[in-house]
């Protein structure tokens, strides 16, 4: 904040022009009126830091003026000055939201001690409104989970988030990777700029570098104007590149140009662009394997590589299940069930291939089947869950088994391709080209 800006208030004209110029000399930018209906004109086209009222004025007296000015601007602090008979009038302002008040005649280095006092309490108030901010956003993506083994991750996310070192997050589909990334966007100072995702593998390639740099007009066929693209977007932000593992390897090569100088080309362009972003990939896949057997770039996994976060599967921190499920029962609103002890134990006992993401399904399931306020074990379906009774013992092939459970995966989802896809920890994509190879249909 610059010199703060003063509005004066006071009907003595040789009294007003005295501290009109005392206070300029001490650096603060200063207003003044003689009257009241003046002084809302004001205060109606221009904002102060601190407003200095006189309690006897014509026509419309401080306190009127008090009440209408804190309808117009609601977090100016404001003084009343006020004679020895008024000083119950001066005390009733303050109830009004006056910050002070001073008795006449007043010493001038007294108004101005008391000036500082109520630019400083306004800039502690912006400052906690500030926080507040903060605090909600970070609520808003608090990451649910009492464990250890979820902890340690909350904690190293939190102590990386301010730096602007890319960031590779692993773990299971369903487990919280984007929740992950969007925290350390939010935790972050860039709180206030974009947090871009982009989906590697929901796209197409020869649409996906497009979606990623954009493109001028008539870059290709289609391209019928300039397309400004999601790195673009993410400019002072966060990108979030999801499904790592998926990204063709075309286009790795022009992702490590851009993480190591920040500088790109749209499709079709000659132009160079430069934009500062934060890079935060995640990906389901074991990296180390896809390098191992040539699917994606050694040089592009180590430059994303810088940090990593692992996400524990749920079935690792089986401590988390009761919070998890108490979480998602208050995030229904409009339910006040719960589960019985013997659902409770199930879900304890129960592997979760689709980890968090799966248990939220699985408690939404519940309530909507639950035929009473307790959600008894039968309403969580995990004993009929695929329509698929073929048993694993009578599977002899690797092939058989993964057929097996496609087919059963996107029977439970009742053939939502999306939603199979995050259940198997795959892209729709994948998931596509294994519905044709097992030549799979939809009952």
């Amino acid at each position: 904040m610059g010199a703060a800006k003063l509005l004066i208030v006071d009907d003595e004209k040789d009294l007003l022009q005295l501290l009109v110029k005392r206070l300029a000399r001490k650096g603060y930018e200063v207003h003044s009126a003689e009257t009241a209906e003046d002084a809302l004109m004001i205060l109606k086209n221009d904002f102060f830091d601190v407003a200095i009222f006189d309690i006897r004025l014509p026509k419309m007296d401080g306190i009127t003026l008090l009440k209408e000015t804190k309808k117009i601007q609601s977090d100016v602090e404001i003084i009343v000055l006020t004679g020895h008979g008024t000083i119950e009038t001066a005390i009733e302002a303050m109830k009004y939201g006056a910050f002070d008040y001073l008795t006449k005649p007043y010493q001038l280095t007294d108004l101005e001690l008391t000036i500082q006092k109520a630019e400083n309490n306004k800039k502690l108030k912006e400052k906690n409104e500030s926080m507040k901010k903060i605090i909600k956003q970070q609520n808003q993506f608090h990451i649910i989970g009492e464990s250890k083994e979820i902890q340690e991750v909350i904690a190293l996310a939190e102590r990386i988030a301010d730096s602007e070192v890319p960031v590779l997050i692993e773990g299971e589909s369903g487990t919280g990777k984007e929740l992950f990334a969007k925290a350390l966007h939010y935790w972050s100072v860039r709180r206030d700029e974009p947090f871009v995702p982009v989906n590697s593998g929901a796209l197409p390639e020869q649409l996906l570098e497009s979606e990623l740099f954009g493109h001028v007009k008539g870059a290709f066929t289609g391209a019928n104007q300039e397309k400004k693209g999601l790195v673009e977007a993410a400019d002072g932000g966060t990108l979030f590149l999801d499904e790592l593992g998926e990204m063709p390897s075309s286009l790795q090569v022009k992702l490590l140009r851009f993480l190591e100088s920040g500088e790109f080309r749209r499709v079709g362009d000659v132009r160079e662009r430069k934009v500062k972003v934060r890079v935060v990939a995640a990906t389901n896949a074991d990296m180390e394997n896809e390098v191992a057997a040539g699917n994606f770039r050694e040089d592009l996994f180590y430059r994303l590589n810088v940090v990593k976060l692992v996400i524990p599967p749920l079935r690792e921190r089986k401590t988390d299940i009761p919070v998890l499920i108490d979480y998602f029962l208050k995030e229904m609103k409009n339910s006040r069930k719960q589960l019985s002890k013997q659902a409770l134990q199930e879900l304890q006992n129960y592997h979760f291939p689709g980890n968090v993401r799966e248990l939220h399904h699985i408690i939404e399931r519940g309530v909507l089947l639950a035929r009473s306020e307790i959600i008894e074990q039968e309403d969580l379906l995990l004993g009929n869950r695929g329509k698929v009774s073929q048993s694993v013992e009578s599977l002899r092939t690797l092939e058989e088994v993964e057929k097996a459970h496609i087919k059963r995966i996107l029977c439970e989802a009742d053939w939502n391709k999306t939603r199979a896809a995050e259940f198997l920890g795959i892209s729709v994509r994948n998931l596509y080209r294994k519905i044709d190879q097992y030549k799979l249909m939809e009952p």
